[in-house]
């Protein structure tokens, strides 16, 4: 999604009584289409939260007077479904960590450039889990509201005999049961296919970056058959596509398809569809017997309802430990994660290193190539960090231009290595097709060797980070600890 196409449905308070700092968040966030306001003093700020509950709160540490935790309090009270966003120095993040059951949903740093774009960014992060929560509630809706129709048709059922009675609701229990056992996708559509005995039918996914269809399952045709089955769309056949196929309508070069490999001349059209997107579509052939049309119609709508509830409890589960423009953990993620496996390493005497990586001049790419090539920057360097770690490493996207990579049982060496081979992948990649060469930096730190807290691991490898960076960047940076520095335990490297 694009957070921009809805941006304007957003209010945002940014309180600070530092005006540049204020204003400055204020007006990036306005130029993002936010319905922004700044607020300089507090009785001001609490006078407004009263008169117009925001959805957001962008505030700075530094500004606020007294206790945090009243600050906090005060703004819940006017509702609890406020999102809070702090701007603080980084020594004040592992004491901020505690408010997170208290609607801080983020963290931005005041140390470092560009902080109205780091805070639009996190603005960003929120409100895009705020829309699809609440986009996830109508679906959730939506398909109760199908679940009535369910239940309105077995009520029908419930006139006929008691015995067909008795033996259809048990069969029809035991089926979405039987689906909602599965563990993935995949195996929602092979229960489907095994359901269908040997009636020929063959599902073929859709892949919507190479507008192609591949045959992925059948009941009727063997493995063999299906293997490399498939076809690339042309520009004209993806006009109108959803409606075409909704109406049991294929494109011209799928039909050649269907009838040089599976001899099917007239073909029958199932399309599944996950919110409003297309998924695949089942195909089988028009000349089947009523029975086995209607039975492959009447498996195809119950599969479809526990393959889009599935889906749905999926989409759930990622909102909130997931960034949706890399599809790697997020900041919340991150934090969690650096508390659990610190922890871990202090009980198995294990080293736990963290890399920080940024990609050099970013910010001007953002400006002089659009958000969209930024997007895709990102997605990219997100790739090559996710193919690069290894298979028990956890890799986050944790602020606007910073990924953070945890690597448990890792020494501070074998981090260094990892993170200069991530840079030289990145170094001789052609990333954009405009030319622009794209380098990154890394900051590398690891506890107990460097640092002996969760704060001073994360801090440690930023300033290695942030160091590298202001000598010019494309190098990687291992953090020196000062000469009085005491690791709680010695590290053994083989």
């Amino acid at each position: 999604m694009n957070i921009r196409d809805h941006s304007s449905q957003f209010s945002i308070f940014v309180y600070s009584t530092d005006v540049d700092q204020g204003a400055s968040v204020k007006v990036s966030l306005s130029q993002a289409g936010y319905d922004a306001y700044y607020i300089q003093e507090m009785e001001v700020f609490q006078q407004r939260l009263k008169e117009m509950t925001p959805h957001l709160v962008v505030f700075s540490t530094t500004s606020v007077q007294g206790i945090l935790s009243d600050f906090v309090n005060k703004v819940l009270e006017v509702s609890p479904e406020i999102k809070l966003i702090a701007m603080a120095e980084p020594q004040q993040f592992e004491a901020l960590s505690q408010y997170n059951t208290l609607g801080l949903v983020d963290i931005v740093s005041l140390e470092g450039p560009s902080l109205d774009m780091r805070a639009v960014w996190a603005v960003d992060q929120t409100c895009e889990t705020l829309y699809l929560t609440y986009q996830n509630e109508q679906l959730f809706t939506d398909w109760k509201e199908a679940q009535g129709q369910k239940d309105k048709l077995q009520q029908q059922v419930n006139d006929q005999k008691a015995v067909q009675q008795e033996t259809s609701q048990m069969l029809v229990s035991n089926r979405v049961a039987d689906y909602r056992s599965s563990q993935s996708k995949e195996e929602v559509l092979q229960k489907y296919f095994e359901r269908l005995e040997k009636v020929p039918a063959v599902y073929f996914k859709y892949l919507t970056s190479v507008r192609s269809f591949v045959a992925t399952h059948a009941s009727g045709f063997s493995s063999q058959q299906i293997q490399g089955v498939g076809c690339q769309l042309e520009g004209t056949d993806l006009e109108s596509l959803n409606t075409q196929i909704t109406v049991g309508l294929l494109p011209p070069i799928m039909m050649e398809m269907l009838q040089k490999v599976f001899q099917i001349q007239t073909s029958r059209v199932l399309p599944l569809f996950v919110q409003n997107q297309l998924e695949g579509v089942v195909i089988y052939s028009g000349d089947l017997g009523k029975a086995d049309t209607l039975r492959v119609g009447e498996e195809f709508s119950l599969f479809a309802l526990c393959y889009s509830y599935f889906c749905l409890e999926k989409k759930v589960e990622s909102l909130d430990v997931m960034d949706f423009v890399t599809d790697l953990y997020n900041q919340k993620f991150y934090v969690d994660k650096l508390h659990e496996e610190l922890e871990r390493s202090r009980r198995l005497q294990q080293p736990v290193s963290v890399l920080k990586i940024s990609i050099d001049d970013f910010f001007e790419i953002e400006q002089t190539l659009g958000s969209n090539v930024r997007d895709e920057v990102l997605k990219t360097i997100g790739d090559y960090v996710r193919r690069t770690i290894r298979t028990n490493d956890f890799a986050c996207r944790t602020q606007v231009n910073e990924f953070g990579v945890i690597l448990p049982h890792c020494h501070k060496k074998g981090a260094a290595l990892l993170g200069e081979r991530l840079r030289r992948i990145v170094e001789s990649s052609a990333i954009l097709d405009s030319g622009v060469k794209i380098s990154i930096s890394v900051g590398v730190s690891e506890y107990p060797s460097l640092a002996d807290s969760v704060g001073s691991l994360d801090e440690t490898a930023t300033k290695a980070l942030m160091h590298i960076m202001e000598k010019g960047g494309n190098r990687i940076c291992l953090f020196k600890p000062s000469g009085n520095f005491t690791p709680e335990f010695e590290v053994v490297v083989d």
